[in-house]
């Protein structure tokens, strides 16, 4: 049994004081109204109304549940007139988790704009320090790292954030500066956990398209790679950054780009979400809004692959493989949009 079907029409009939009366005004028949009303007194298993021949009267029990029923339903139809309203119009809250250094770089500016257009939205944003792996059940829509990402996602590729290798300039003082990615197995290297950066770092030439990959080592490793930056500038060995968080520390000379002939892998933004179906507008909207301000486009390029281990350089393996050297991208939502696993 429909129960909230069932509380407006025991409250039609106690409206109009008839069971007649109280159909014709829900466009059912009698004896539906009739029954429904028994119904919902064998479930509450009280009466709630007199019958007698020529009228019906609310007992006490019917009294006090007519009362509280009208409580509920206005409720429920407050509640139906905002999903109607969230699916015409955006409006409501939208829950987002983002990982917090992308998040201070990327998202004030685009969810700023995205607001003075919709203005009855509400954003509630979670920033993640870590992964927002832990969080993706939780919110509508999530802007992930590659290997964020779950098989059972719907997934934009948002923008790609550029990536370099650093040093300060009094590491490079002490301990020379690499000329070529094989020379990384003679430094220390700062790690960390976001896709890209960890121990395998690659690497594509600019000039002749060649591509490698190698081991690196070094006695830090962070799943914050804002330590690392504080680290690098300070002079505890050499760290793979995205260029917007070294770019403040370069430019006042604490931190220099280093093998600038060489190509690193961008790090791929996506943006996330559970379903299409359903989805209401405010969410459809700003995934629009932020594909369109922050979305780039990426090239697909063929080039050769080199890989060395860390014991094998500076010298080089004569061995090429012809692999595709790009960031992916994805046209499907069953796609995992996550970067090839030399990327890793």
């Amino acid at each position: 049994m429909d129960r909230l079907k069932a509380l407006s029409v025991f409250k039609a009939v106690a409206d109009n004081g008839s069971f007649v009366a109280g159909a014709s005004a829900l466009d059912i028949s009698c004896p539906v109204a009739s029954r429904t009303v028994q119904d919902l007194e064998t479930l509450l298993g009280v009466r709630l109304l007199h019958r007698t021949t020529r009228r019906i009267a609310l007992t006490a029990a019917g009294e006090d549940v007519l009362r509280r029923a009208e409580g509920l339903l206005e409720s429920y139809e407050e509640l139906a007139s905002i999903a109607r309203l969230s699916a015409s119009e955006p409006a409501g809250v939208i829950r987002m988790a983002a990982p917090a250094l992308f998040a201070r770089h990327y998202l004030g500016p685009a969810l700023a704009t995205f607001r003075a257009r919709y203005p009855q939205v509400q954003v509630d944003l979670q920033l993640c320090e870590g992964s927002v792996n832990a969080v993706l059940d939780e919110v509508d829509l999530a802007l992930c790292l590659p290997e964020d990402l779950r098989s059972m996602q719907v997934v934009r590729t948002l923008t790609s954030a550029e990536v370099g290798i650093y040093a300060a300039p009094a590491y490079l003082a002490q301990k020379g500066e690499p000329a070529h990615p094989s020379e990384l197995a003679q430094h220390d290297c700062l790690t960390s956990r976001i896709a890209g950066t960890g121990a395998i770092w690659s690497f594509q030439q600019l000039e002749l398209g060649d591509a490698c990959s190698l081991s690196v080592k070094g006695a830090l490793h962070a799943n914050q790679i804002e330590v690392l930056a504080d680290a690098a500038v300070h002079g505890a060995g050499i760290v793979m950054l995205p260029a917007f968080l070294a770019q403040a520390a370069e430019a006042q000379g604490l931190l220099q780009r280093i093998l600038s002939g060489w190509r690193v892998a961008p790090l791929s933004l996506q943006l996330s979400y559970n379903s299409r179906r359903n989805q209401p507008m405010s969410v459809r909207k700003l995934i629009e809004h932020l594909v369109v301000t922050l979305g780039t486009k990426h090239e697909v390029r063929a080039t050769r692959t080199l890989r060395l281990a860390a014991d094998e350089a500076p010298a080089f393996r004569s061995t090429l493989q012809s692999q595709v050297f790009a960031e992916p991208r994805f046209s499907a939502p069953n796609q995992a949009g996550r970067l090839p696993a030399r990327w890793m």
